[in-house]
């Protein structure tokens, strides 16, 4: 099963799954920066080009395809944003990216992607890193996902898929690179009269103007835990 539609609900960086539930990355200035902000904006952008996760990262076998975000904006916005507490345009923002391309393991069960943006200020950036770091995230996004956001999600399976209850929680942090900000969501999809589960997790850290996300999904077997630890300490020590 494809999962990469649940990475086109746009969920952290959170217009980004079109990003974050991202996958197959090229270089792609969105926003529409223009003058010395623009030229700083691309300048920044090529530096994080350079940080992405790249195919010699994953295990040996993986294989690299091109991305299928399309940046699509988070359905439940606006609700979200009330949840936590925020302004909407802080689950709305979507900021000049750079994305890796999608990885996936041999028996295609098992996802990577990663994807950097670059915001006009550190106080931007920071602000949607705490967006992720809220302690109602988890919570927020279960309703959200379970709720407003849910049709947009069933549609991207196709029209006769279903997806049950879906359970957003927090990856044990220490089993991940240090001062992150992460979820794993967990849900059913049906389709074709097989149900399937998917785990997704998302890691995000921020530096300056600067933050990354990288996105792990795996299908029926929660993604190894190691490799998780692998890839969001590789991820954090070239941002």
């Amino acid at each position: 099963m494809n999962v990469i539609p649940f990475r086109r609900l746009g969920v952290a960086r959170w217009t980004c799954i079109g990003a974050c539930l991202s996958g197959g990355f090229a270089l792609s200035v969105l926003a529409g920066t223009t003058g010395v902000a623009g030229a700083h904006n691309a300048s920044a952008l090529s530096q994080a080009k350079k940080e992405l996760l790249v195919l010699s990262d994953m295990p040996k076998g993986w294989k690299s395809s091109k991305s299928s975000n399309d940046n699509s904006s988070f359905p439940g916005a606006a609700q979200l944003a009330s949840c936590l507490g925020v302004p909407t345009s802080v689950i709305t923002d979507n900021p000049p990216s750079a994305n890796s391309p999608e990885f996936d393991s041999k028996n295609q069960l098992q996802s990577v992607d990663d994807s950097v943006s670059v915001y006009p200020s550190a106080k931007a950036a920071r602000a949607d890193f705490a967006s992720l770091a809220n302690s109602n995230t988890p919570s927020c996004l279960t309703k959200v996902l379970n709720g407003t956001a849910k049709s947009a999600l069933v549609a991207q399976f196709g029209p006769n898929a279903s997806v049950g209850n879906i359970t957003v929680s927090r990856f044990p942090a220490t089993a991940l690179a240090l001062h992150n900000a992460n979820f794993v969501a967990f849900m059913p999809v049906t389709t074709q009269g097989v149900t399937l589960n998917v785990e997704l997790i998302v890691v995000d850290f921020v530096r300056a103007t600067v933050e990354q996300t990288v996105t792990m999904t795996s299908v029926q077997n929660p993604f190894p835990t190691s490799l998780a630890k692998h890839l969001s300490t590789v991820a954090s020590g070239r941002l």
